[in-house]
């Protein structure tokens, strides 16, 4: 009981340091301090998402269209930037990708629909929508460079990207440590049946858990297009799956109940640390995504193992 507690607490923690020296031993120029805030830019977007689905596995639920959702809001920015505007622009992004996510949550409440099955099919949905807008071709914004502000812009010599994940992550921790509706979200993913017996909200919860997950991958969004100068209806394809080991690696309890948004973010550092290491190191992207999945495998084997010591015990 007494290790579990200490990983429950720790474990993420000590992962992240002994990847950084072992990746410090085996490549030393990954310490070097253009590459330590080159590593936090890199995974300033998963990070991002991953701080919105913190609060949707912690509530039993999860996302698979937020890739899709990322994917849409880059096409969305490409072609109205130059009719409306960068501001216009990156607000109609977050509304389109609210619209998306308020229609997830409508069709896990109101229609009574598996989370899994649900955005599943609006991954699909939305990806086409993509397509369909952009008829399947790139937009470029080329002669728009004012956007690279959210990707290679600077505040008082900090890039933007961790400025963003910065204010997200003190916002979302807020409303995760001190608010009514973190309390009904953990309620909801220890026993969603109790929830709603004691007349607490659960569908409006739900609802926003899922518009926030879709606001989180827009903010994503804008960050890619920014980087690339382009929107694409394919882009985004596999990266909910790494918003999701993220928010599991960091400790947040897959079958809900209990999150933590520090973890989150501790645990895309690291994997950002893995992947700028074994590009370092020369290893290709192909074996990079075999290590992040035997990663996710292993720390959902450990999550599992955790469970049954606790019934055990109980």
């Amino acid at each position: 009981m007494k290790f579990w507690d200490l990983w429950d607490k720790a474990g993420i923690y000590i992962m992240s340091i002994t990847t950084l020296l072992i990746f410090a031993i085996l490549t030393p120029n990954i310490l070097a301090i253009s590459n330590i805030v080159n590593i936090l830019v890199q995974v300033s977007m998963v990070a991002i998402a991953a701080a919105g689905m913190t609060f949707a596995i912690t509530s039993g639920s999860f996302d698979l269209s937020i890739g899709s959702t990322l994917s849409l809001t880059t096409c969305v920015l490409a072609i109205n930037i130059p009719r409306i505007g960068l501001l216009y622009s990156v607000i109609l992004a977050i509304l389109v990708g609210g619209i998306l996510g308020f229609i997830n949550g409508v069709i896990i409440t109101k229609f009574k629909v598996q989370t899994f099955v649900a955005t599943l099919a609006t991954m699909i949905i939305y990806r086409g929508l993509s397509s369909i807008y952009t008829n399947g071709q790139d937009v470029t914004l080329i002669n728009f460079r004012q956007i690279k502000m959210f990707s290679s812009g600077e505040i008082l010599f900090i890039p933007v990207p961790i400025i963003i994940t910065i204010f997200v992550y003190i916002l979302f921790y807020l409303i995760f440590k001190y608010s009514l509706f973190s309390l009904i979200v953990r309620s909801v993913g220890s026993n969603e049946r109790v929830a709603r017996m004691i007349g607490l909200k659960v569908d409006k919860t739900i609802i926003c858990i899922f518009i926030m997950t879709a606001v989180t991958s827009v903010i994503a969004g804008v960050i890619q297009t920014s980087e690339l100068l382009t929107g694409n209806g394919k882009f985004g394809v596999g990266f909910e799956l790494q918003v999701i080991t993220a928010t599991i690696l960091g400790g947040t309890r897959l079958s809900g109940g209990k999150g933590n948004l520090c973890g989150t973010l501790c645990a895309a550092i690291m994997l950002g640390i893995i992947k700028n290491g074994l590009n370092l190191l020369g290893i290709s992207d192909n074996y990079q995504r075999l290590i992040t999945g035997i990663i996710l495998i292993l720390v959902i084997s450990t999550s599992g193992a955790r469970e049954k010591e606790k019934m055990s015990i109980n």
